[in-house]
């Protein structure tokens, strides 16, 4: 792999712990993601732990805020009209409802190189266990604002509608436009 596997085991420690799904939203360039309430305590520790760390390059601003990605807009799908995107928040915010019971467990994190960052193709993985214990602790503030500000973005729709419609983050860049590389999941 393309770190020093020790190095960053020994900043991936902390007790198991669980996300909390709030909603589902349509993110910038279409893509359809699952967002939790925020990063809990145990990974944000583990997240300012490995930003200190001088070797790996910086954060990229969509993993500053918890996700689970579930869809991508094909590379040739139209623009959004505002009607549609409309309707999606619609159902976004109507299904959300029903997670609000639900908790995910983390349970291990993988150190993941992979050759398409939808990590469909993963060329090597390897995993490091979190402790036994689990920290049922809700993000901080600051975690839930960060989450926040994303999700405010589209309280106003028609301002919103071009960052949904602007090019990139296509299936294609999760597939075969995407460079190869290495990534904590």
């Amino acid at each position: 792999m393309a770190f020093d596997a020790p190095r960053l085991r020994a900043l991936v420690q902390g007790d198991s712990c669980v996300l909390r799904p709030q909603t589902y939203f349509v993110a910038w360039n279409g893509v359809l993601a699952l967002v939790y309430d925020g990063f809990p305590p145990v990974l944000a520790g583990i997240k300012a732990r490995l930003n200190e760390e001088d070797a790996l390059p910086p954060e990229n601003f969509g993993s500053r805020w918890p996700k689970t990605t579930l869809a991508a807009l094909n590379d040739d799908a139209p623009p959004l009209s505002l009607a549609e995107l409309t309707s999606l928040r619609a159902l976004c915010e109507e299904y959300a409802s029903q997670l609000a019971s639900l908790r995910v467990p983390v349970e291990r994190l993988s150190f993941v190189s992979y050759d398409q960052r939808g990590l469909e193709s993963v060329r090597e993985r390897s995993d490091v266990a979190l402790g036994s214990a689990v920290d049922d602790s809700e993000p901080s503030d600051a975690e839930q604002a960060r989450v926040r500000g994303v999700l405010d973005e589209w309280l106003d729709l028609e301002t919103y509608l071009p960052r949904v419609n602007a090019p990139g983050s296509r299936i294609g860049s999760y597939r075969e436009a995407s460079p190869q590389g290495s990534t904590l999941v």
